[in-house]
């Protein structure tokens, strides 16, 4: 009867199947595309991209050759044709001989001692330019050695941060090279060549730094051109005779020079210091334009001086702030000053801001007006940082398929192309415990208000630029909408911590409206590509374009925004096709033709792309439901059962069968039932106890932080618990009462299922806590136990000495802790006892290290008499962000076949409702063969020796347990067979129904 019946039943799930994929009468047929699993393999690939390592590249493009390349410290070079693929490249420095032809590859030591200009103009007059032995200057003065110690100075290693370009009125490539001093005795030097690659020939000193002695000779103002700026001194100016040099003038390195849009030739240049300043060139020699003569405030603002005779105008910086490798480009309609503010450590906070002026001299103000120039020192990096300048990116990782963190971006350059697109080429270093870096570049794009937003990817030939931004759209609000991976660039990272921002995910609507990790709103606008977005409050004015992923060739929409507070938020979704594709070729199924099921099946645990959605039906969904849970009640022979699947994401869709074989029922060895104080379902509020209805669960949160919600869960039958991420007094958390409380136990055991979401190893997943007395039992994600009852403790598997995965992050696991007073602790992750723990602790005034040597009677004294039992709380940190479901409390400590068993029973169809002990089971006793007379398997057959398994007695639905004293245990709150519950009620009352009467003897139940 029982197969006539599952015939029935598939025929019928094979018509409803069938009609779903059918069009009705009347109605347009909805466009949909197939894809094959070859398809799939097609669609994209992977690429391999030639990195290089420049640090603090410069960018220029050499128009005969058509190559880009970039100039770094040290003489790092690279070159290449797509901004994509690097060659390395080495230049040679050059001098000129006595009858003009030029010597290559010369020492940097010998490079930079004679110069070739001989003669400069001075207002109208021509004038001797003399010698300026360069890299005597840069070598004057010593260095420090790790104990302290004087060392000699040199210089190699000190040439740093080029700025490369063509000057047109010269014919010349012009490098404008700093040569750094130990004690702020640098300077920025010019060189030329014919050809971009060199030779480079040192043509004379742009302008020098620390020149803060009279009577110092070795670094004397009259081996500096100052004289040529201010005329003949008889002695050092006073404003110059600063013991700190850096708390009032710049530092003369990190040029970047540029034309303007008049043609006016500058160079910006400066590091922490004194701050950023600018001086015009001149376009004949290259070098400082003498003939223009600059204000000086000294002695009015001292520190806070903004122009000098010297060393001209200041535009940013200064007091010491951190400030550093300024680099100005025109583009659209403004003059923008790019820095690096924060150490160029990998852990030093480096990241890019940016200002702008209508002017190439500034004054330059960030998005609120804020100046570019401080007045008084300011942290302006790392935690609690100012925050003027808008920030373009920070430390961030698990972007698109990245997989190692990248951090301390920054000292860029920029490059506004003729052909309308804008490149921003910086270094980034890695979170991989090396100072080792590389070259990355983004197209930049400007938004509605005129501020730089960076690509998400880096580039990979995208043809869109501005003028396309500003003149068409390139997707609808329906293609917009969707899921999106999204990450923001905040200030104040914990750069010392290496901290990195990671995506979280959002869904925009098609009616405007955000959901997901950020809520609020989002529009676009007819005839371009400017979005709109606004995320919790913060309003981001930006651009949505298509990008290619790297390292693959698939293609994305991504956005990316400037916020009216600064900061900026990327997102990115797969275009449809790609999004199935790569879920088609990256996902493992988690079925596979001709296996057998004897467990839940994760159906729509499958790892895939966002917005690609999953359907399974079963043909047999009484014994394996459409989302896999196994039911194998009553099941006497093994049962074949079809799974369809359909994967779509858009118009594409991918199809499949597979054929598996569904168990029959077989019962475990050992007792999952006996002992239950506790069982909570969280299938709905209020959350109460089904073994006592007096005992319910409060939500509750500190500090304002999110309170636990309900959430559905394709592999967990109804509703499950969310619970968020918090840090000591923010926890998110459930308070219950103690079930155990006042009982005379010999032990104890938890068991709940748990899916965690990060891998923080120190906050609670739960505990039993008494606040009053700081006393405390609890268990983190790192399968970390710790106990203290202010005098005695121990902790196992303590982050501090063990990093565990036992529980793994995003996964469902059946965790479980068992505590007797005989035998101690024992975890329990899916059935498997944890053995290899680290244990340390303190018990009747000794330390222990061994788990026998410690007192389990004060654990269990304790948890009799704690009033509460937490989920998220209860540590000495805070709570974790995690998802759990059916929390079970024992009042004994389950054996290691009873938790095999439990691990059995959770992973199929199982009513944990009913069990031995618990206020709503009753036992019910068996007398002659009246009794056996009346008992049925759940096909509706007589019985006629019982075994352990569930039956029908009398009409009612019951579980043997064991045959001792012939006592079964009757089955309270019944499921149907998917382990569907009925509808609540009010606390303590039960049904008929739910007692189990009324129910016909053969049928089953």
């Amino acid at each position: 009867m029982k197969k006539v019946f599952y015939s029935l039943l598939k025929s019928l799930v094979l018509t409803v199947t069938l009609s779903h994929f059918l069009p009705l009468h009347g109605q347009e047929e909805t466009l949909r595309i197939p894809m094959t699993t070859e398809d799939a393999k097609n669609k994209y690939s992977t690429i391999s991209m030639q990195r290089t390592s420049v640090h603090d590249p410069s960018i220029v493009y050499d128009e005969g050759s058509r190559l880009y390349y970039v100039f770094g410290s040290h003489m790092a070079t690279a070159k290449t044709r797509d901004l994509q693929n690097w060659t390395g490249v080495s230049f040679p420095w050059g001098t000129v001989d006595t009858d003009g032809t030029i010597t290559s590859n010369v020492a940097p030591a010998d490079a930079f001692h004679t110069h070739q200009t001989r003669k400069i103009t001075i207002h109208g007059e021509t004038v001797d330019f003399g010698n300026f032995d360069a890299a005597a200057w840069n070598c004057a003065l010593p260095g420090t050695g790790t104990n302290g110690e004087e060392i000699p100075w040199t210089v190699d290693g000190n040439m740093w941060a080029p700025d490369i370009i063509y000057n047109p009125v010269s014919g010349k490539w012009c490098q404008y090279l700093s040569l750094n001093g130990p004690q702020w005795n640098s300077c920025i030097i010019l060189l030329t060549a014919d050809r971009i690659e060199g030779p480079y020939v040192y043509q004379g000193p742009v302008i020098f730094s620390g020149f803060c002695s009279d009577t110092d000779e070795r670094i004397s103002f009259h081996k500096t051109d100052l004289e040529l700026v201010v005329g003949k001194q008889s002695s050092l100016p006073a404003r110059y005779k600063q013991e700190k040099w850096g708390d009032y003038w710049p530092h003369a390195i990190d040029p970047c020079v540029f034309y303007d849009e008049d043609g006016t030739l500058w160079m910006s240049y400066g590091s922490w210091s004194g701050g950023i300043y600018i001086l015009q060139l001149d376009p004949n020699t290259g070098l400082r334009d003498y003939n223009v003569t600059y204000t000086g405030d000294f002695d009015t603002k001292g520190a806070n001086v903004t122009s000098d005779p010297y060393f001209g105008k200041k535009i940013a910086g200064g007091r010491y702030v951190s400030g550093e490798g300024s680099y100005i480009e025109h583009i659209g309609n403004h003059y923008y000053l790019f820095m690096s503010y924060g150490g160029l450590e990998p852990n030093g906070g480096y990241e890019m801001r940016v200002f702008r002026s209508s002017r190439p001299d500034g004054p330059y103000k960030d998005m609120n007006g804020t100046a570019a120039i401080f007045t008084s020192w300011k942290l302006n990096y790392g935690p609690n940082a100012d925050t003027r300048g808008e920030k373009l990116l920070g430390a961030y990782n698990h972007w698109g398929f990245m997989n190692l963190g990248e951090r301390a971006q920054g000292h860029n350059s920029v490059l506004a192309a003729e052909d309308g697109r804008t490149y921003l080429v910086y270094h980034t270093k890695f979170n991989d415990g090396t100072a080792g870096h590389q070259v990355r570049v983004h197209q930049l794009f400007l938004n509605r208000s005129g501020w730089p937003v960076a690509a998400p990817f880096e580039f990979h030939g995208e043809t869109t630029g501005d003028r396309q931004i500003a003149s068409s759209q390139r997707f609808d609000s329906k293609e917009i909408a969707g899921r999106y991976h999204v990450l923001t660039h905040p200030y104040g990272q914990n750069h010392a911590a290496y901290e990195e921002a990671a995506p979280t995910e959002i869904l925009l609507r098609e009616d405007g409206k955000v959901e997901g990790a950020y809520s609020g709103t989002w529009k676009i606008y007819d005839g371009n590509s400017y979005i709109t977005l606004n995320l919790n409050g913060t309003v981001y004015e930006g651009v949505v374009t298509e990008q290619q992923m790297e390292p693959t060739t698939i293609k994305a929409i991504c956005f990316t925004a400037c916020g009216d507070n600064g900061t900026n938020v990327w997102g990115y979704r797969m275009k449809d096709e790609y999004a199935l594709a790569y879920t088609l070729n990256t996902t493992t199924m988690p079925v596979k033709d001709n296996r057998y099921v004897s467990r839940n099946i994760d159906l729509y645990g499958l790892e895939k792309e966002i917005n690609v959605n999953a359907k399974w039906e079963s043909d047999t969904p009484d014994v394996v439901s459409h989302t896999g849970r196994y039911n194998p009640a009553g099941l006497t022979e093994d049962v074949p059962v079809q799974l369809s699947c359909e994967l779509s994401c858009g118009a594409y869709f991918w199809t499949d069968t597979f054929h598996v074989t569904a168990r029959k029922e077989s019962l475990p060895d050992g007792d999952w039932l006996g002992g239950i104080k506790a069982y909570y379902d969280f299938d709905r509020e209020p959350f109460v106890n089904a073994y006592d209805y007096t005992q319910t669960a409060k939500l509750l949160s500190q500090g304002g932080n999110n309170i636990p919600s309900l959430e559905k869960d394709s592999l967990r039958n109804g509703s499950i618990l969310h619970q968020y991420f918090g840090a000591s007094g923010y926890c998110s958390y459930t308070q219950m009462p103690n079930p155990l409380r006042n009982e005379r136990l010999e032990g104890m055991t938890v068991s709940l299922w748990v899916k965690r979401t990060d891998d923080i190893p120190w906050d609670a997943i739960w505990s039993f806590y008494n606040p009053a007395a700081n006393t405390r039992l609890y268990l983190t994600g790192n399968s970390y136990v710790g106990f203290n009852n202010g005098t005695d403790w121990f902790d196992i598997n303590h982050p501090g000495s063990i990093i565990s995965e036992r529980i793994p992050v995003g996964k469902w696991s059946l965790v479980t802790l068992t505590v007797s007073r005989t035998e101690g602790c024992c975890i329990y992750v899916n059935g498997n006892r944890i053995r290899d723990v680290e244990y340390v602790g303190y018990c009747n005034g000794s330390d222990i290290t061994d788990a026998k040597d410690f007192d389990y009677n004060k654990v269990m004294d304790f948890i009799q008499s704690c009033p509460n039992f937490y989920l998220g709380y209860g540590s000495f940190w805070g709570s974790v962000d995690v998802r759990m479901d059916d929390l079970i409390l024992y009042n004994r400590a389950l054996e290691a076949t009873d938790v095999r068993a439990l691990n059995t029973m959770s992973n199929r169809v199982t009513d944990f409702s009913t069990g031995e002990g618990g206020s709503s089971v009753e036992p019910v006793r068996h007398h002659g063969d009246r009794t056996m007379k009346s008992v049925y398997d759940l096909s509706g057959r007589p019985v006629k020796e019982m075994k352990k398994g569930i039956y029908i007695i009398e009409g009612r639905k019951v579980m043997c347990l064991t045959l001792r004293d012939s006592i079964c245990h009757k089955a309270c709150k019944p499921r149907n067979r998917n382990g569907e519950k009925p509808a609540p009620k009010d606390a303590g009352e039960c049904s008929p129904y739910d007692n189990g009467e009324n129910i016909p003897a053969t049928m089953p139940h």
